[in-house]
């Protein structure tokens, strides 16, 4: 039985901070998914599972071959490599074209087999995977969809007997994210997915939450890991509350005995001053007594310091699961004056069909359509990046454009310098209360932008785009896509509540409901 046994799993980072400690796991059930915050390790535990790093304490055993995905740019973005190539079908269309042109060669033959349809059904699939270009057309061509579905399809139609999928719907579009579940379905060995996307975790069998306390397994799909967390939180707050009552209980006990006691030396005073009883009684009752209330008051202590400590530990609990918040700063002026018109605009790239908006201050859009149709590159010519296109697009205001890749970040730069350079009016008060927010309290927002998750990237990156001058129109391209799933839905309140005008694009239908603007969309 193909499966993954980590015994124990432990690891350090070079700051010396152990990311998590004595994970135990178990690849027991079909289709797992992995889910945990923005920076929990989740990335990391899978490069230890698949052998690409090392644990610093523990053990990990495989049994069964595994096939991996990654969420990071593929290495294909930067080579010469052809679908033809990436599909390892060169030879054999090399061997077809040869053919074709006379060629009577054995070798020719061979290599060609059965495959004399091989073309027809290679553009088959690519027209599955909603990709146009023939099969010379370079990989780093292809979009960020395109590209994550020929990867995926790889290892789909590999013999792996285990596939470890790393946020495998992030650059997918609805039917691609359709695609993938299907494929999830249908796969034959197991799958352990790490994953924001819910419609994607709903049909899994079983959710691992990785957090600081370790990892915990949960039955069920994502609604039911939901009800189970919840649950879980509630009965934490009871917990608690009986704890806190407990603790003002043991305390008025303590005072009672105490106040007994005093009331009992008092009357042992009055008798010794009568003289009504014999002084070495009265000695042997007061020690006696001494000995009962040290007794009394040593157990109180106990009682109270071992609560204290329960109590403390519950809260320590409950601050780990406690949602972070993400302030994005509200437009100052009401009046409701055009940011955009974009008149026939048609892009050279794309769909090709003419789009006509506007937009005002304080109303948002949802732009929605296929992977590759020229979602972002209508952005960015939005925002002036982008010239080759044909009718109007005029800006009557300041926009700021937020990628995928998070382009307004400096690398170098440390978040709380990015936060205070690129905002306007925040004080250092404000850029660490805001930092505070998104998880980053004391020294920790000295950390360098190059060292956070993607989901901290976009976190710091949505703080500095809404604290800009003048309330510019903020254009978002998928800025849910490297978000865990407390974070979407911690900037899908945001976003709800922000007075300013944007512009969303999004695969995720959760996370386009949860922000509001599914009924005010743009179809391209």
């Amino acid at each position: 039985m193909p499966t993954i046994l980590a015994n124990n799993l432990s690891f350090q980072l070079d700051t010396g901070e152990w990311l998590f400690k004595d994970i135990t796991f178990n690849l027991s059930t079909r289709l797992t998914g992995l889910v945990g915050r923005n920076g929990a390790g989740k990335s990391l535990l899978l490069s230890l599972l698949i052998g690409q790093k090392q644990p610093t304490t523990g053990s990990i055993s495989r049994q069964g071959s595994i096939g991996f995905y990654s969420q990071l740019p593929s290495t294909l973005l930067d080579s010469a490599t052809t679908i033809a190539d990436f599909l390892g079908l060169t030879e054999k269309l090399d061997a077809l074209k040869a053919i074709e042109q006379g060629s009577c060669e054995l070798q020719h033959f061979n290599i060609v087999g059965d495959d004399w349809d091989l073309e027809t059904r290679t553009q088959q699939l690519l027209g599955t995977l909603k990709i146009t270009s023939d099969l010379n057309t370079l990989c780093c061509s292809l979009s960020g969809g395109q590209l994550a579905l020929l990867q995926l399809h790889q290892l789909f139609v590999s013999n792996n007997d285990i596939l470890i999928l790393d946020e495998p719907s992030n650059h997918l579009d609805n039917d691609g994210r359709n695609w993938l579940i299907e494929q999830c379905q249908m796969f034959e060995g197991k799958i352990l997915v790490v994953s924001h996307d819910r419609s994607l975790l709903r049909q899994m069998d079983g959710i691992y939450h990785l957090n600081s306390l370790g990892v915990h397994f949960y039955k069920g799909n994502y609604d039911d890991y939901f009800k189970q967390v919840s649950s879980q939180s509630e009965a934490l707050d009871k917990q608690i509350a009986h704890h806190q009552s407990e603790k003002k209980r043991l305390v008025r006990q303590a005072q009672t005995n105490k106040e007994k006691a005093q009331q009992r030396e008092s009357q042992g005073n009055r008798l010794r001053k009568s003289g009504s009883q014999p002084k070495i009684l009265l000695d042997a009752m007061k020690d006696k007594a001494g000995q009962s209330q040290a007794a009394s008051a040593t157990s109180q202590r106990n009682l109270i310091d071992q609560n204290q400590h329960k109590l403390q530990s519950l809260k320590e609990q409950k601050e780990r699961m406690k949602p972070q918040a993400l302030y994005l700063q509200q437009a100052n002026s009401s009046k409701k004056h055009s940011l955009l018109t974009v008149e026939n605009c048609r892009l050279n790239f794309g769909s090709g069909a003419p789009t006509s908006f506007s937009l005002s201050r304080g109303e948002r859009c949802y732009l929605t359509g296929e992977n590759g149709c020229g979602k972002s590159t209508l952005l960015k010519a939005i925002h002036d990046q982008h010239t080759n296109y044909k009718g109007s697009i005029k800006r009557l205001g300041a926009t700021v454009y937020l990628d995928q890749h998070f382009g307004l970040l400096d690398t170098n730069d440390t978040m709380f310098d990015s936060l205070m350079t690129h905002s306007f009016g925040l004080t250092e008060s404000d850029a660490r209360t805001l930092l505070a927010g998104i998880g980053f309290r004391r020294d920790s927002v000295y950390r360098k932008v190059a060292h956070l998750s993607g989901g901290e990237k976009m976190k710091l990156a949505m703080l500095i785009v809404s604290h800009k001058q003048d309330a510019p129109l903020l254009l978002l391209d998928e800025p849910d896509n490297h978000l865990d799933i407390d974070s979407q839905q911690i900037l899908a309140s945001a976003l709800r509540e922000y007075k300013g005008a944007f512009i969303l694009v999004s695969h995720d239908s959760d996370f386009v409901e949860e922000v509001g603007v599914s009924q005010s969309h743009i179809q391209l």
